[in-house]
C-alpha cells in the first residue's frame, strides 16, 4: 500500500471515529428529547429526512398541547382575534417547544364564538417562533373541529376522492387533541397549504400562493387588485401573474381554448370541478361565496388546490342538491358569474375530460358504503369519548347509516320552524337597530342601519340572510332544540346549531344515480319540473335580484 493510500485510510478511520463518537453522544444526550432529534434530522439541509407522511398514515394520532393558563383563557375570551400563543406540542411522541397556536376559521369560527361551545379549530405553526423548526419536515398543520358535520367524515372522504383521481391535496388523519393533559376533542388533522405542502407536491415553494376568500369568482375587473385573493407566499406583490391569468381566463373565445393553457393547469381545474360536482361541495368556488381554494402559480401558470370540505357530501342538505346539472354545477347561481367553470366547460375537449373524471369518481364510489363502514368502525369509540362533540351519538349514527327515507335522519328544521327562526332573526336584528329606527322610512333605515346594512336594499339583504342561514353562518340564531337534540355532547360541547345530519350514504347513492342518468342523456324530473326548468327558474330569480 502506497504512502498516500495509508494516509487516506488513517484519515477515513479518524473521521469515522469522530462521527461515531458524535452520533453516540447525540443519541445519548437527547434520547429522551425527541424534539431535538427531530430538528437534527429535519433541517432543510439534512438528507434522508424522516417524512411526516408517516404520521398521517396512522388511524388516530394523539396531539398534546401545553399552554399557560393565562394564554389559554385569552384564546377562549377573544377567539376571533386569532392571536398566536407560544405552546409546547407533542405529536405522536415527538415534542416541540415554542410552537405557534391559535384559533382558525371563518363562518365556522364566528358561529362557535357566538355559541355556548369552545370547540374551536386550531392552526399549529411549527416554525412561527423558531425559524428552522419542523415536525419532522412539516412546517404547519391544522386540527379541524368537524363543524356542521355529525359524521366526522365529510372532509376526510372528500380529500380521499381527490386523491383517487390524482389531485395533490392535503394529507389528513384523525386526532385526539389534549389541552394541558385533558382530552379536548376528536378532530381531523390536516396538512396546511404551506411551504411543506408545496415542496411535497411541486418540489418547489418559491412560486406565488394565493388563498381565495369570499368573493373570489375570478371575474375580470379592470384595475382591480383582487383583494379577496390573498398572497400567502411568493414575491409577486403586484399580483402581475394572477391578474394576467384572470384576464386570459375571461378573454377565452366562446367554446375555444384561447391562451388558457399558458396560464392554467387545466386538468387541476377540471378535477376540482368533478369532485365538487359529484360530492355536492358548494362551500367552494361553485357556491355563492366563491372561496375555499388556493391558486399556486409557477412561472405564470396556476394550479387549483382544493381546501376546506366539512360542508361537502350533504353538508347543504339533500333534496335538489342531488339533481344539480353536471354541465352547470353551481348552487342557485348564474353560471356566467363563474368564468372558471363556464369558460372551461364550454370547450368540448375539456368537458369530455371533465366527464371522464366524473366517471372515475362514480367507479370509486361503488364501494363508498363499504369504505364508510370501515372508517366508522375505527372512529366510533373516539366519537363516543369526544367530550366536546357538537352532536349526539344518535345524530352521528344517522349521518353514516343508509336509510330508505331521509326523514328520520335530518336535523334540519321543518318549514314552520324555519319561519319561526326567520321571525326570530328579524326580531333580534330590529332590537339591535339604532334608537328611532322603526319610525324611519326604508331608505333612511338603510342609511341609519348598523355596519353591514349600508348600500343594500331590502331584497338583497333578505337574500344575504338566506345565504347566511344556508351556509351555517347564522347571526343571532336562538339556541336550543330544533328538529332534534342539538345540544351535543357533555361539558357544554353542543352549540344548539342547525346542523345537517342527512345520511352521507343516502346523498351519495342519490347523487351517483342522478349523474348516471345525466350521462346517459336521461333528464330526471322532480314532480312536473325538469332540472332544466329548475335551473332556468333559479337563474331568472337571481337575475331579478341582481
Amino acid at each position: 500500500m502506497g504512502k498516500g493510500n495509508i494516509i487516506k485510510t488513517i484519515v477515513a478511520v479518524g473521521l469515522t471515529g469522530i462521527l461515531l463518537f458524535v452520533s453516540i453522544n447525540v443519541f445519548e444526550t437527547h434520547a429522551t428529547d425527541l424534539s431535538r432529534l427531530s430538528n437534527l434530522l429535519n433541517t432543510p439541509e439534512a438528507e434522508n429526512r424522516v417524512a411526516y407522511e408517516e404520521i398521517f398514515k396512522k388511524d388516530v394520532v394523539d396531539i398534546h398541547v401545553e399552554i399557560t393558563e393565562e394564554d389559554w383563557q385569552s384564546i377562549l375570551a377573544e377567539p376571533m382575534e386569532e392571536e398566536y400563543k407560544s405552546v409546547t406540542i407533542t405529536v405522536d411522541g415527538i415534542t416541540l417547544e415554542d410552537v405557534g397556536f391559535r384559533t382558525k376559521g371563518n363562518s365556522s369560527l364566528k358561529s362557535v364564538a357566538r355559541s355556548d361551545s369552545e370547540r374551536y379549530s386550531f392552526k399549529i405553526n411549527i416554525n412561527k417562533y423558531i425559524k428552522d423548526q419542523y415536525l419532522l419536515d412539516l412546517d404547519e398543520f391544522v386540527v379541524n373541529n368537524n363543524f356542521s358535520d355529525p359524521s366526522y367524515l365529510r372532509e376526510y372522504l372528500s380529500y380521499e376522492a381527490f386523491r383517487e383521481i390524482g389531485v395533490d391535496v392535503p394529507l389528513t388523519t384523525f386526532a385526539n387533541v389534549y389541552i394541558n393533559g385533558e382530552l379536548y376533542g376528536f378532530y381531523l388533522m390536516v396538512e396546511s397549504i404551506d411551504d411543506s405542502f408545496l415542496k411535497r407536491n411541486f418540489d418547489d415553494d418559491s412560486g406565488s400562493l394565493y388563498k381565495a376568500d369570499q368573493g373570489s369568482s375570478l371575474q375580470y375587473v379592470e384595475g382591480s387588485n383582487y383583494d379577496t385573493l390573498e398572497l400567502k407566499s411568493g414575491k409577486d406583490k403586484t399580483k402581475t401573474d394572477l391578474k394576467n391569468f384572470i384576464k386570459v381566463l375571461n378573454e377565452m373565445p366562446a367554446g375555444e381554448k384561447g391562451n388558457i393553457e399558458s396560464v392554467l393547469d387545466v386538468d387541476s381545474a377540471l378535477k376540482y370541478f368533478a369532485v365538487n360536482t359529484v360530492l355536492g361541495s358548494y362551500d367552494s368556488y361553485h357556491g355563492n361565496k366563491s372561496h375555499n381554494y388556493y391558486l399556486y402559480g409557477q412561472d405564470g401558470k396556476f394550479t387549483v388546490i382544493p381546501w376546506d370540505y366539512n360542508m361537502s357530501i350533504a353538508g347543504f342538505g339533500g333534496g335538489d342538491l342531488t339533481t344539480i346539472p353536471i354541465d352547470e354545477p353551481v348552487l342557485r347561481e348564474n353560471i356566467e358569474n363563474f368564468p372558471l367553470i363556464n369558460n372551461l366547460l364550454a370547450v368540448e375537449e375539456y368537458k369530455e375530460r371533465y366527464y371522464e373524471y366524473i366517471k372515475e369518481l362514480l367507479d370509486y364510489l361503488e364501494n363508498f358504503e363499504e369504505n364508510v363502514t370501515g372508517l366508522v368502525d375505527k372512529i366510533r369509540p373516539y366519537v363516543e369519548a369526544d367530550p366536546t362533540k357538537f352532536y349526539t351519538m344518535e345524530q352521528f349514527e344517522a349521518s353514516i347509516t343508509y336509510s330508505e327515507t331521509d326523514e328520520d335522519v335530518t336535523t334540519n328544521p321543518t318549514q314552520n320552524q324555519r319561519m319561526q327562526l326567520g321571525e326570530e332573526m328579524q326580531r333580534q336584528m330590529l332590537e339591535n337597530m339604532p334608537e328611532g329606527y322603526e319610525n324611519l322610512d326604508r331608505q333612511d333605515r338603510i342609511q341609519g342601519a348598523p355596519e353591514g346594512f349600508e348600500n343594500v336594499d331590502r331584497q338583497n339583504r333578505r337574500q344575504e340572510m338566506s345565504r347566511e342561514f344556508m351556509d351555517g353562518d347564522r347571526p343571532g340564531m336562538p339556541q336550543g332544540d330544533m328538529g332534534g337534540d342539538m345540544r351535543g355532547g357533555p361539558n357544554g360541547g353542543g352549540m344548539g346549531m342547525m346542523g345537517n345530519a342527512t345520511s352521507i350514504l343516502n346523498f351519495v347513492r342519490d347523487r351517483v344515480e342522478n349523474i348516471k342518468q345525466q350521462l346517459a342523456g336521461e333528464l330526471p324530473t322532480i314532480g312536473n319540473t325538469t332540472m332544466n326548468d329548475m335551473r332556468d327558474g333559479n337563474r331568472d330569480n337571481n337575475e331579478k335580484v341582481n
